[in-house]
């Protein structure tokens, strides 16, 4: 089932008379299951593809669509819904609200989507901490933790809402090598759910768990 799709992508950006191309044309698509991975050297667009790809930012040029629909003919208030109920995101740094416990921090989505029950949010935060192996750090809080186990809070997090797609833009660059690979497997193992991963990575071993793995050019410097 294709979920995504960018059709000729790009970002640019004016700084004063000069337009500077961020991203050059891009054309994509990714299925349900697919672990993508973007890759390619520094500057070659892999975080402002992401960004386009998830909403967060809007292409200068072409279009991205989610089930058919393009993200631009939406209203705010949809694409925001899109991000929190549809969409996890895993950044290189973890940004967690550092007054809130750990739970508290998983718990952050249903801030802004319905769900049964405040106990129901609870037994469903506690299961994600079980499943990351977070569980005995939950009324933790953030600067108590290490940069891994952080990681894998905010992995808990991502999956709150059961995503269809998580965005992941070098979740394992900051991370030593173990905790980098207990991250990618987590990943990993959501495709095996009907999850789609699109990330972004020049880590060889990442890249080594991608079922498909499209290559960015370094772009141009100005135009």
């Amino acid at each position: 089932m294709l979920l995504l799709e960018a059709d000729r992508v790009t970002r640019s950006f004016s700084i004063g008379d000069t337009l500077s191309l961020a991203l050059s044309e891009q054309s994509l698509t990714l299925c349900q299951g697919e672990f993508l991975v973007l890759t390619g050297p520094s500057g070659s667009g892999k975080s402002t593809l992401l960004n386009l790809l998830s909403g967060l930012d809007k292409p200068s040029q072409g279009e991205v669509c989610y089930r058919g629909r393009s993200l631009a003919m939406m209203q705010p208030q949809e694409r925001a819904r899109l991000r929190n109920v549809c969409f996890g995101f895993i950044f290189q740094t973890p940004h967690l609200l550092p007054d809130r416990t750990v739970i508290e921090n998983v718990e952050l989505p249903f801030h802004y989507s319905q769900y049964s029950s405040a106990s129901a949010i609870k037994e469903r935060c506690l299961n994600l901490l079980e499943y990351v192996g977070m569980a005995d750090m939950a009324l933790r809080y953030p600067d108590t933790l290490s940069g891994g186990e952080m990681q894998r809070v905010v992995f808990a997090r991502a999956l709150a809402c059961q995503p269809e797609i998580i965005f992941a833009d070098e979740p394992t660059g900051s991370l030593d090598a173990d905790n980098s690979r207990k991250i990618l497997e987590l990943l990993k193992e959501q495709t095996a759910n009907n999850c789609s991963v699109i990330m972004a990575t020049h880590d060889a071993e990442g890249i080594a768990y991608a079922s498909r793995v499209v290559h960015l050019q370094k772009r141009q410097a100005n135009e």
